[in-house]
């Protein structure tokens, strides 16, 4: 029987087995593994170029609708705001209804809402649609890495995040890329619609995940549904086998062990108790702070580079090469963050982008614009694998979903939201100098707090380090 102690708002029974996470953890990696890898990277290829859509289409909405540094900063950071408001929610739907739900109900939402975006005509019109796509994103956002963080064994977390996160690089590089052939080759009032209709065709990957992507085994077990998670993991054992041509180790029956199991809702207010507040707190402040450089790099890039006195196609150019160096960057630390760790990768990364930052806006040599920019969003935007699965493995599997979804409500709402809101204020009064000393400074606080509050989780078991 549970203690007083144990018995409370939580819900938890326990149940003795041989459970999920070690029946995953001797997997090897398989043709299965690969795909699950694939199916979160195609998602946030898609949702990366539809939130690099807005940097790619700022210069053309200036001209067209002469827009204000106020309207600038809304159009800049609505998309960021509502993913604050969707994403809050998709943590606590997630962890009550499951991870796969979730997903496809956020992807299907934002591709119909960004194909509509096409149709606006006016800075109100695209603002509101804007805002309605970006919920959309929210209610998808955390779940990709969540998932992946409970298919995948501690050995090869970090890693497989990092490859994901390439994808998102990916998507933010094409954008920029097909803006410097469609735009300048199209009417004013015709390429950026082109754009949110592209945006809009991944409605059909929705289909794909309804048919490849299993809903994660350590999610059903922690609610108590034994026959779900026990079919789950008899169909992933068995792709394995079939995958790999050999069988599975057999079971080690000494690793039984106790199975937290919540059979009613988690409160949200566990992320707050005793045990997980000061790991919230640096989550929240990390996220909201390191995201900052990529917000900048990829709604600004394109506007900042202009004013240095480039030609518009060149802007785009560059920030495709720029951006494009942040694929290289989250390869390699793909691969560093499990040799490192999380600490010691978020802050020597973000500090190197931080300095980058400092200079960046002060440049006007091509080539030095081009080095500059592209060291800070090798390191700056290489970093955020590092932060995701870092504030994964912060939290249990029963308030995973919960504590991912706050993290990434908060930390938008700073890093996508306040901050790109304020930013062309700073650009406006301070010049490009002034506005990336802007990003330094923000970047800076996410070091100290992670140096001072954040505990080292590389090569632990998820049930471990969040017990």
């Amino acid at each position: 029987m549970t203690s007083p102690a144990n018995a409370t708002a939580e819900a938890q029974t326990v149940r003795t087995g041989i459970g999920v996470a070690e029946r995953l953890e001797r997997l090897p990696m398989s043709g299965f593994h690969i795909l699950i890898l694939a199916l979160a990277c195609l998602a946030w290829l898609i949702e990366a170029f539809d939130i690099g859509l807005i940097g790619v289409v700022l210069p053309s909405l200036h001209k067209l609708w002469h827009l204000t540094p106020k309207e600038t900063g809304s159009l800049a950071a609505i998309t960021a705001l509502g993913i604050v408001l969707g994403v809050v929610p998709t943590g606590i739907l997630a962890d009550r209804f499951g991870r796969k739900k979730v997903l496809m109900a956020g992807m299907a939402w934002y591709t119909i809402v960004t194909g509509l975006t096409a149709l606006a005509g006016s800075v109100t019109t695209l603002i509101a649609l804007r805002f309605l796509a970006g919920f959309g994103m929210g209610l998808m956002f955390p779940v990709p890495y969540a998932m992946v963080s409970e298919f995948v064994s501690s050995g090869h977390r970090g890693r497989f995040t990092g490859i994901m996160d390439s994808f998102l690089s990916l998507g933010y590089f094409v954008s920029p890329a097909l803006a410097a052939f469609i735009i300048p080759n199209t009417g004013l009032d015709v390429g950026w619609r082109i754009f949110f209709i592209l945006g809009g065709v991944p409605i059909v990957y929705v289909a794909l995940l309804w048919w490849l992507m299993p809903e994660s085994p350590r999610w059903y077990e922690v609610k108590g549904r034994y026959r779900e998670a026990e079919a789950v993991m008899a169909q992933i054992e068995a792709k394995v086998e079939a995958s790999t041509g050999h069988p599975l180790p057999p079971l080690d029956k000494e690793q039984f062990r106790p199975i937290a199991v919540s059979r009613e809702r988690v409160p949200v207010a566990t992320i707050f108790n005793r045990v997980y507040l000061k790991r919230t707190i640096m989550c929240w402040i990390v996220l909201g702070t390191t995201f900052f450089i990529f917000y900048a790099i990829q709604l600004f890039m394109p506007t900042v580079v202009s004013r240095m006195g480039f030609t518009l196609t060149t802007a785009f150019i560059f920030t495709s090469i720029i951006v494009g160096a942040s694929i290289v960057g989250k390869i390699i630390e793909a691969w560093v963050v499990e040799i490192w760790g999380r600490k010691p990768v978020i802050i020597s990364f973000t500090l190197i982008a931080l300095i980058c930052a400092l200079f960046f806006g002060f440049l006007r040599n091509p080539v030095l614009v081009l080095l500059i920019g592209a060291a800070m969003s090798f390191f700056g935007i290489s970093v955020d694998p590092a932060v995701k699965i870092y504030v994964a493995e912060n939290y249990p599997t029963r308030v995973r979903g919960t504590g991912v979804g706050f993290t990434e409500g908060v930390g938008r709402l700073i890093a996508g939201a306040i901050a790109p809101f304020y930013f062309p204020l700073v650009l406006a009064r301070f010049g490009t100098g002034g506005s990336f000393v802007f990003v330094a400074l923000v970047a800076l606080i996410g070091v100290i707090a992670v140096w001072i509050l954040g505990e080292e989780t590389k090569g632990q078991l998820l049930e471990e380090v969040s017990p």
